[in-house]
């Protein structure tokens, strides 16, 4: 019984591990407005940069910094944090000033 109970214990833990390590869902898709926008590690223009995208690239956006300057983003694969200015929304029911 003891083993039964400690298999399930771990099934439960590597789950739990598993869900934390995922990205959140993507609250919705914007493209860039510009070229050469720099997607960064941080939501600070002083952080590393992750990748550096082109006019048009589609990115989906997870959440706003708390200072309201950057998007958290992914980018085929990448994750990171864009200047606001630099991204306009695909689907046009959405906001950048949201």
């Amino acid at each position: 019984m003891k083993k039964r109970k400690f298999t399930f214990v771990i099934a439960i833990l590597a789950a739990l591990a598993i869900c934390l390590s995922l990205p959140a869902h993507a609250v919705f898709t914007a493209v860039t407005n510009t070229d050469k926008v720099k997607l960064f590690a941080e939501p600070t223009p002083t952080s590393p940069i992750v990748e550096v995208l082109k006019l048009g690239d589609v990115v989906k956006i997870y959440k706003k910094s708390p200072d309201g300057e950057f998007w958290e983003v992914e980018h085929k694969g990448n994750h990171g944090w864009i200047i606001l200015k630099f991204l306009s929304p695909k689907d046009h029911r959405y906001s950048t000033e949201a």
